[in-house]
C-alpha cells in the first residue's frame, strides 16, 4: 500500500467524521436551543431575580442578596402553602396509588365488559384541571350544584363543601385522586400484563396462597412501576395549581393555597416578582430534597424484595 492511498483512505475517514458531525448537530441543535432558550436561561434568570427587590412599580430592582429567602422562613402564609402541600402530596398521591393498584388488580381478572368500564375509567385524567375545578365547583355549588341538590333530595343537611378550610383541602384531595388514579392504574395495569406467570404458577403449585403470592411475587415485581408511578404523581401534586385555581382559588381564606400558587400570587397579584422567584426555588429545593428521599426509599425497597 504506498503513501497516496493511505492519505486518500485518511482524507475518506475525516471527511466521513465531519459529515456525522455536522449531522448530530444538525439533529440535536433545534433541541439544545430549546433547553437553552426555555429551560437554562429561565432557570439562571430567576435565580438572579430572587436576588433582588424587584417590583412592578420598578423597572430595575436592587440586589439584595439572600434576603428574599430570609423573609420567606419566617413568612407565616409560606409555611402554610408548605403545609397544604405536602397535604396535597402525600393525601393524593397514598389514595391514588392504593386505588389505582387495587383497580389494576382488579381488571385483570378479565370480567366480562372491563375493556368498556377501562376506556371510561381513563376519561377524568384527558380533561384539563382548571376545567375540572371549574366543572366540580358547579356541581358542588350550595344553590344549584347537582351533587348539592342529590344530597338534599336524599334528607341530608347542605354540607359545607367549599366553606370549611378542612372540607375544602378534602375535597381537593378527592378530586384529585378522582381525575389522577386513572394514570397509576394504566402505569400498573400495563405492568401486570408482563408478569411473568410461569413464577405465579410456581408459586401455586409449592401451596402459596392468593395472598402469599400477592405480598412475595406479584408486588415486588410492580414495585418498579407502582415507584414510577408514585414519584410522577408527588412531583405533580406537589405542583398543584392549575386544580386550585379552578376550583377554590386559594380560598377560603388561604386554606387551600399551596407553594405554586403562592407564587402566582406574589407574582401577579402583588407584583412582588423577585419575592415570587424566591418562592419557586424554594420548591425547587424541596422538591429535590423530597425526590432524593422517595427515589433512595423505593431503591432500598426494591434491593430487599430482590
Amino acid at each position: 500500500m504506498n503513501i497516496a492511498s493511505v492519505a486518500a483512505r485518511r482524507s475518506v475517514v475525516i471527511g466521513g467524521l465531519n459529515h456525522r458531525g455536522v449531522a448530530v448537530l444538525l439533529l440535536l441543535g433545534p433541541c439544545l436551543l430549546y433547553l437553552a432558550a426555555f429551560a437554562i436561561y429561565p432557570l439562571i434568570y430567576s435565580l438572579k431575580l430572587s436576588l433582588t427587590d424587584l417590583q412592578a412599580a420598578e423597572a430595575h430592582g436592587r440586589w439584595i442578596g439572600l434576603r428574599n429567602y430570609g423573609d420567606l422562613l419566617r413568612d407565616p402564609f409560606f409555611w402554610n402553602a408548605t403545609r397544604n402541600s405536602a397535604i396535597m402530596v402525600t393525601a393524593s398521591v397514598t389514595i391514588q396509588v392504593v386505588l389505582g393498584v387495587a383497580m389494576a388488580l382488579f381488571f385483570n381478572l378479565h370480567l366480562r365488559g372491563s375493556a368498556l368500564v377501562r376506556g371510561i375509567l381513563v376519561l377524568p385524567m384527558l380533561i384539563s384541571p382548571t376545567i375540572v375545578g371549574v366543572m366540580w365547583r358547579s356541581l358542588l355549588n350550595p344553590d344549584w350544584g347537582l351533587v348539592t341538590w342529590v344530597i338534599q333530595q336524599l334528607g341530608f343537611d347542605q354540607p359545607a363543601w367549599l366553606t370549611s378550610v378542612s372540607t375544602t383541602m378534602f375535597i381537593l384531595v378527592l378530586i384529585d385522586s378522582w381525575q389522577w388514579t386513572p394514570f397509576v392504574f394504566i402505569i400498573v395495569y400495563a405492568r401486570i400484563q408482563a408478569l411473568p406467570h410461569e413464577v405465579v404458577e410456581a408459586a401455586q403449585i409449592d401451596g402459596a396462597s392468593r395472598y402469599d403470592v400477592f405480598r412475595h411475587v406479584t408486588l415486588p415485581l410492580l414495585m418498579p412501576a407502582i415507584a414510577f408511578a408514585a414519584v410522577f404523581r408527588a412531583v405533580d401534586a406537589f405542583r398543584s395549581f392549575d386544580l386550585i385555581f379552578g376550583l377554590t382559588y386559594g380560598s377560603p381564606g388561604r386554606g387551600t393555597v399551596t407553594l405554586a400558587f403562592f407564587a402566582f400570587q406574589n407574582g401577579f397579584h402583588f407584583q412582588n416578582y423577585g419575592y415570587a422567584a424566591a418562592v419557586s426555588y424554594m420548591m425547587l429545593i424541596i422538591l429535590m430534597i423530597g425526590m432524593t428521599v422517595l427515589l433512595r426509599y423505593f431503591g432500598l425497597r426494591a434491593r430487599h424484595a430482590q
